[in-house]
């Protein structure tokens, strides 16, 4: 816990002048650089040889999508096309099912890409800092209210610890801490409402989604890159899939 509180307390300094004050090719090529790490992380679950060239492939996928958006559907298409090259070598179920997890992980990752896509929309830096924050408040209260009186079990068979009691207090107090830090920022407390009980739903299968894959690989983390944390993988699960959904909502204008 302590290894935990040190490394939250020297990162989140520097996330918070990141999103505030870096130019936005800054931000945008730290995006790429975290997302690689974490596909690192992510391809080396397995032992596959050519996850090296996976590696490539998120490269490149990742710079197209933040720096030039209107080729992505090109690359895309070329990534499969590739992947069905390589993966398709001889057949073996486990081989290609390994491929298609690989493939997987470039999508996975470039779901950090909303980070930006939040961040270039109207007080888009408050808003995105308003994601962070409630996620950051959430997943604490989910972690203490789970471990100090959660009894039923969210999802047994992936992650036995959480609960549906922690889920709860982490979905509440996630969405409170959005509206109170909100109206210090002059932020519309309705859509802070929106990106409290969004980010914090969404989180929930951000996190699951990776404690899957860490079951199916028998991992605890996904690297120890951050003492107390793990790796970029476990920081960002429910981050993730916040900033994609957090961005629908602005997107379709729900909130």
């Amino acid at each position: 816990m302590i290894k935990r509180i040190i490394s939250a307390g020297l990162l989140i300094p520097f996330v918070l002048a990141i999103i505030l004050y870096a130019p936005l090719w800054l931000i945008k090529l730290i995006i790429l650089m975290v997302g690689l790490l974490s596909y690192f992380e992510w391809s080396n679950f397995t032992g596959l040889k050519e996850r090296y060239l996976y590696f490539v492939l998120t490269a490149v996928f990742l710079s197209t999508v933040l720096f030039y958006f209107e080729y992505i559907f090109i690359v895309l298409m070329l990534i499969f096309l590739i992947h069905m090259i390589i993966g398709f070598k001889n057949i073996d179920k486990n081989r290609i099912l390994t491929h298609y997890y690989l493939l997987g992980g470039i999508l996975y990752v470039s779901l950090y890409t909303f980070f930006v896509n939040i961040v270039k929309l109207d007080n888009g830096r408050w808003l995105f800092l308003l994601v962070c924050v409630s996620i950051w408040v959430g997943d604490s209260f989910a972690y203490f209210c789970g471990k100090s009186f959660g009894k039923i079990k969210l999802a047994p068979n992936i992650s036995p610890n959480k609960t549906y009691e922690g889920a709860i207090c982490g979905v509440i107090f996630g969405t409170i801490s959005s509206i109170m830090f909100a109206y210090f920022l002059n932020i519309d407390l309705k859509v802070a409402f929106g990106v409290g009980l969004v980010s914090n739903m969404a989180g929930i299968f951000g996190d699951l989604s990776e404690s899957v894959v860490k079951r199916i690989y028998n991992k605890k983390d996904s690297s120890n890159i951050i003492p107390g944390h793990g790796g970029m993988l476990d920081r960002l699960d429910s981050l993730a899939f916040s900033a994609y959904f957090v961005y629908l909502m602005f997107l379709w204008k729900i909130f």
